[in-house]
């Protein structure tokens, strides 16, 4: 055989082992099972959201309170302007404002799904709208009403997610080798002699 077709175990690198104590290839800070997950770059794929609606425009009709209620109410006062794109923006910054207050100043937190929010929206405008002539008081409590929901939801999400982010970069302590906790051998007497 040709003494050339061997290759030097030393030469090769290995690719695979990654996390070896190999000098070319040291081992990650964190040693979970995703070790990475904080890496934005390599996780830049993964973390785009999939979505089963297409973006902007609306399902039936030109406006969100007819794609909302149009079916069940007639335009009043309070649902025009609640259902209104200036109000669907200022409950998204309020409740970016509500979790970023409620975190302790910690997070920060992006826009979130407009369709999400228009259901809860939907929800606290059918069980507490009174569409009675206190359109600024209404609008006031509907509001109130969803951010609340949404900003606890969403910061308790948040939360856990940070939880779930750092459990994954370590693994837990191994367990501590068993203990033996039972007297038996272990009391030594006196050498008495019988002689």
């Amino acid at each position: 055989m040709d003494s050339s077709a061997f290759v030097d175990p030393n030469s090769v690198q290995s690719r695979y082992n990654m996390t070896s104590s190999n000098h070319l290839f040291a081992g990650s800070k964190m040693s979970g099972p995703v070790s990475n997950i904080r890496d934005k770059a390599a996780n830049a794929y993964a973390a785009s959201p999939y979505k089963s609606t297409p973006i902007g425009g609306h399902i039936f009709e030109e406006t969100i309170r007819t794609d909302l209620i149009g079916h069940i109410h007639k335009p009043t006062p309070l649902n025009e302007v609640f259902f209104s794109q200036a109000n669907v923006d200022k409950l998204q910054s309020d409740i970016q404002e509500q979790v970023y207050r409620m975190s302790g100043n910690k997070y920060r937190i992006d826009k979130q799904d407009e369709q999400q929010l228009k259901i809860i929206m939907r929800s606290y405008y059918l069980m507490y709208a009174k569409n009675n002539g206190a359109v600024a008081e209404d609008l006031a409590d509907l509001n109130a009403r969803v951010v609340g929901y949404a900003s606890a939801k969403v910061y308790s999400e948040v939360d856990f997610h940070q939880f779930y982010v750092s459990d994954l970069e370590v693994f837990a302590p191994p367990i501590a080798n068993p203990m033996n906790v039972g007297v038996y051998g272990t009391r030594t007497g006196e050498l008495k002699s019988f002689f």
